[in-house]
Protein backbone atom coordinates (compact mmCIF):
# COMPACT_ATOMS: atom_id res chain seq x y z
CA UNK A 1 0.00 0.00 0.00
CA UNK A 2 2.86 2.43 0.49
CA UNK A 3 3.85 1.90 -2.94
CA UNK A 4 0.98 2.80 -4.01
CA UNK A 5 0.41 5.85 -2.26
CA UNK A 6 3.85 7.05 -3.50
CA UNK A 7 2.78 6.53 -7.52
CA UNK A 8 -0.53 7.76 -6.57
CA UNK A 9 1.33 10.92 -5.21
CA UNK A 10 3.80 10.74 -7.86
CA UNK A 11 0.68 10.87 -10.57
CA UNK A 12 -1.22 13.21 -8.69
CA UNK A 13 1.66 15.93 -8.12
CA UNK A 14 2.59 15.61 -12.14
CA UNK A 15 -0.96 15.55 -13.78
CA UNK A 16 -1.58 19.00 -11.37
CA UNK A 17 0.98 20.70 -12.39
CA UNK A 18 -0.26 19.93 -15.81
CA UNK A 19 -3.42 20.40 -15.71
CA UNK A 20 -3.25 24.07 -13.70
CA UNK A 21 -3.41 26.51 -17.29
CA UNK A 22 -6.43 23.92 -18.59
CA UNK A 23 -8.21 24.28 -15.24
CA UNK A 24 -7.84 28.08 -14.96
CA UNK A 25 -9.44 28.52 -18.62
CA UNK A 26 -12.21 25.89 -17.67
CA UNK A 27 -12.67 28.00 -14.42
CA UNK A 28 -12.66 31.83 -15.59
CA UNK A 29 -14.44 30.95 -18.72
CA UNK A 30 -16.77 28.86 -16.63
CA UNK A 31 -18.11 31.71 -14.54
CA UNK A 32 -18.33 34.00 -17.28
CA UNK A 33 -20.79 31.16 -19.24
CA UNK A 34 -22.79 30.76 -16.28
CA UNK A 35 -23.43 34.64 -16.22
CA UNK A 36 -24.43 34.82 -19.50
CA UNK A 37 -27.59 36.34 -18.53
CA UNK A 38 -26.59 39.16 -16.82
CA UNK A 39 -23.97 40.31 -19.00
CA UNK A 40 -21.88 39.00 -22.64
CA UNK A 41 -18.76 37.47 -21.93
CA UNK A 42 -17.77 37.59 -25.69
CA UNK A 43 -18.02 41.18 -26.47
CA UNK A 44 -18.14 44.43 -25.25
CA UNK A 45 -21.05 46.54 -26.43
CA UNK A 46 -21.85 50.34 -26.91
CA UNK A 47 -24.32 51.99 -28.39
CA UNK A 48 -24.92 56.09 -29.27
CA UNK A 49 -27.41 57.98 -30.81
CA UNK A 50 -26.33 60.14 -33.68
CA UNK A 51 -28.76 62.21 -36.25
CA UNK A 52 -28.23 63.02 -39.70
CA UNK A 53 -30.36 64.37 -42.20
CA UNK A 54 -33.61 62.75 -43.11
CA UNK A 55 -33.80 60.76 -46.83
CA UNK A 56 -37.49 60.20 -46.32
CA UNK A 57 -39.56 56.92 -47.41
CA UNK A 58 -37.02 55.67 -50.47
CA UNK A 59 -36.85 52.70 -52.25
CA UNK A 60 -33.85 50.65 -50.38
CA UNK A 61 -31.46 51.05 -53.85
CA UNK A 62 -32.05 55.05 -53.17
CA UNK A 63 -31.87 55.31 -49.74
CA UNK A 64 -28.68 53.47 -48.99
CA UNK A 65 -26.10 55.61 -50.89
CA UNK A 66 -27.54 58.64 -49.21
CA UNK A 67 -27.95 57.11 -45.65
CA UNK A 68 -23.94 56.17 -46.31
CA UNK A 69 -23.13 59.78 -47.34
CA UNK A 70 -24.65 61.51 -44.77
CA UNK A 71 -23.25 58.93 -42.27
CA UNK A 72 -19.77 59.36 -43.88
CA UNK A 73 -19.09 55.51 -44.15
CA UNK A 74 -16.54 55.28 -46.89
CA UNK A 75 -15.43 51.32 -46.07
CA UNK A 76 -17.15 48.28 -47.85
CA UNK A 77 -20.41 46.91 -45.99
CA UNK A 78 -20.80 43.44 -45.38
CA UNK A 79 -25.10 43.84 -45.47
CA UNK A 80 -27.98 46.12 -45.83
CA UNK A 81 -31.13 44.98 -44.44
CA UNK A 82 -35.08 46.76 -44.64
CA UNK A 83 -36.53 46.43 -40.95
CA UNK A 84 -39.03 48.11 -42.33
CA UNK A 85 -40.65 50.89 -44.22
CA UNK A 86 -38.82 53.37 -42.24
CA UNK A 87 -35.69 51.57 -40.74
CA UNK A 88 -32.80 50.38 -42.36
CA UNK A 89 -29.90 48.58 -40.83
CA UNK A 90 -26.34 48.62 -42.30
CA UNK A 91 -23.85 46.23 -41.14
CA UNK A 92 -20.13 46.78 -40.88
CA UNK A 93 -17.16 44.69 -39.20
CA UNK A 94 -17.89 45.46 -35.21
CA UNK A 95 -20.64 47.95 -35.84
CA UNK A 96 -24.08 48.56 -36.64
CA UNK A 97 -26.62 51.55 -37.69
CA UNK A 98 -30.19 51.58 -36.95
CA UNK A 99 -31.78 54.38 -38.98
CA UNK A 100 -34.99 55.64 -39.42
CA UNK A 101 -35.33 57.12 -42.91
CA UNK A 102 -38.17 59.49 -41.47
CA UNK A 103 -37.03 61.22 -38.94
CA UNK A 104 -33.05 60.71 -39.37
CA UNK A 105 -32.21 59.10 -36.05
CA UNK A 106 -29.12 56.55 -35.76
CA UNK A 107 -28.56 54.14 -33.62
CA UNK A 108 -24.96 53.21 -33.61
CA UNK A 109 -24.17 49.91 -32.03
CA UNK A 110 -20.52 49.14 -31.60
CA UNK A 111 -19.28 45.59 -30.47
CA UNK A 112 -15.41 43.90 -29.94
CA UNK A 113 -14.45 40.99 -28.50
CA UNK A 114 -13.21 41.02 -25.02
CA UNK A 115 -9.69 40.38 -25.04
CA UNK A 116 -8.80 36.67 -23.12
CA UNK A 117 -12.44 35.73 -22.26
CA UNK A 118 -13.74 35.79 -25.71
CA UNK A 119 -11.02 32.94 -26.34
CA UNK A 120 -11.21 31.18 -22.99
CA UNK A 121 -14.97 31.28 -23.84
CA UNK A 122 -14.67 29.72 -27.57
CA UNK A 123 -11.93 26.90 -25.70
CA UNK A 124 -14.48 26.12 -23.02
CA UNK A 125 -17.06 25.67 -25.29
CA UNK A 126 -15.27 24.03 -27.74
CA UNK A 127 -16.60 26.07 -30.81
CA UNK A 128 -13.36 25.14 -32.60
CA UNK A 129 -13.24 21.72 -32.36
CA UNK A 130 -10.77 19.55 -34.07
CA UNK A 131 -7.55 19.28 -32.35
CA UNK A 132 -9.26 21.06 -28.62
CA UNK A 133 -11.71 17.92 -28.34
CA UNK A 134 -8.63 16.09 -28.18
CA UNK A 135 -7.11 18.26 -25.84
CA UNK A 136 -10.16 18.51 -24.17
CA UNK A 137 -10.85 14.87 -23.50
CA UNK A 138 -7.02 14.48 -22.43
CA UNK A 139 -7.91 17.35 -19.49
CA UNK A 140 -10.81 15.37 -18.43
CA UNK A 141 -8.28 11.88 -18.62
CA UNK A 142 -6.72 13.98 -15.75
CA UNK A 143 -9.07 15.48 -14.09
CA UNK A 144 -10.07 11.85 -13.27
CA UNK A 145 -6.89 10.81 -12.72
CA UNK A 146 -6.59 13.68 -10.39
CA UNK A 147 -9.90 12.21 -8.59
CA UNK A 148 -8.96 8.82 -8.67
CA UNK A 149 -5.32 9.34 -7.10
CA UNK A 150 -6.16 12.18 -4.87
CA UNK A 151 -8.32 9.83 -2.80
CA UNK A 152 -5.36 7.61 -1.52
CA UNK A 153 -3.22 10.36 -0.67
CA UNK A 154 -4.20 11.33 2.75
CA UNK A 155 -4.99 8.56 5.19
CA UNK A 156 -6.47 7.97 8.97
CA UNK A 157 -9.38 9.96 9.77
CA UNK A 158 -9.20 12.82 7.29
CA UNK A 159 -8.81 10.36 4.69
CA UNK A 160 -11.12 8.02 2.22
CA UNK A 161 -12.21 6.09 5.51
CA UNK A 162 -12.80 9.41 7.89
CA UNK A 163 -13.55 13.27 7.13
CA UNK A 164 -12.62 13.13 3.28
CA UNK A 165 -15.01 9.95 2.67
CA UNK A 166 -17.72 11.64 3.48
CA UNK A 167 -17.02 14.68 1.82
CA UNK A 168 -16.56 12.75 -1.05
CA UNK A 169 -19.61 11.32 -0.60
CA UNK A 170 -21.00 14.90 -0.49
CA UNK A 171 -19.44 15.91 -3.71
CA UNK A 172 -21.41 12.70 -5.44
CA UNK A 173 -24.06 13.35 -3.84
CA UNK A 174 -24.64 17.15 -4.43
CA UNK A 175 -25.17 16.22 -8.40
CA UNK A 176 -27.09 13.33 -8.54
CA UNK A 177 -29.81 15.21 -5.88
CA UNK A 178 -29.84 18.08 -8.40
CA UNK A 179 -30.48 15.61 -11.49
CA UNK A 180 -32.94 13.93 -9.44
CA UNK A 181 -35.00 17.57 -8.78
CA UNK A 182 -34.48 18.39 -12.59
CA UNK A 183 -36.33 16.47 -13.32
CA UNK A 184 -39.33 16.15 -10.81
CA UNK A 185 -39.84 20.32 -12.26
Amino acid sequence: MKKFRKVCRWLHREAGFLAVGLTLVYAISGIAINHAHHWDANYSRTEEVLQIEPVGILPTAEAEPLVLDRLGITIPVKGIWRDSETLLQIFLDGVQYDVNLESGRVIRQGFAKRPLLYDVNFMHLNSGKKIWTVIADTYAGILILLALTGIFLVKGRKGLSGRGGVTMALGVVLPVVYAVLIRIQ
